[in-house]
């Protein structure tokens, strides 16, 4: 079952659920204040274990980056721009809609991503896209 809101200004978050999972999409200020941009935060969801984030994208103006795995884990700073992404918040989409179910099966969590269906992922992101960009 997939649920998805979708929100009428910039700070209000768009959220998808699906397969034991939550991703909040929300324009944020990074820790300190210095740097803000779009968040893309997907955490576990459900009765049990709800909350432990699985990857989150953090689409900053200055300093985009990306973790993979819950706290402690795999959790180091992947940093965009090191990588070669010139444009985070389209390269993150990509991700989400290519790669989404192999990118939370290396955060550790494989029962999640066995059950989610990345079609669906893909179409929900690409529906909200523009609302998605608009918020950036």
């Amino acid at each position: 079952m997939e649920k998805q809101t979708s929100s009428t200004t910039k700070s209000d978050p768009i959220i998808i659920e699906q397969a034991g999972m939550r991703m909040t999409v929300a324009h944020r200020q990074g820790v300190g204040g210095t740097d803000e941009g779009l968040t893309f935060d997907i955490t576990t969801a459900g009765s049990e274990n709800a909350g432990k984030r699985i990857l989150r994208f953090d689409c900053f103006y200055k300093n985009p980056h990306y973790h993979v795995g819950p706290s402690g884990g795999l959790d180091a700073a992947h940093k965009m721009k090191e990588e070669g992404v010139k444009d985070s918040v389209r390269w993150t989409l990509t991700q989400l809609k290519t790669r989404f179910p192999s990118m939370v099966k290396e955060a550790g969590y494989e029962e999640i991503a066995e059950r989610i269906d990345q079609q669906a992922i893909a179409d929900q992101l690409t529906r909200l896209e523009p609302e998605i960009l608009a918020k950036y």
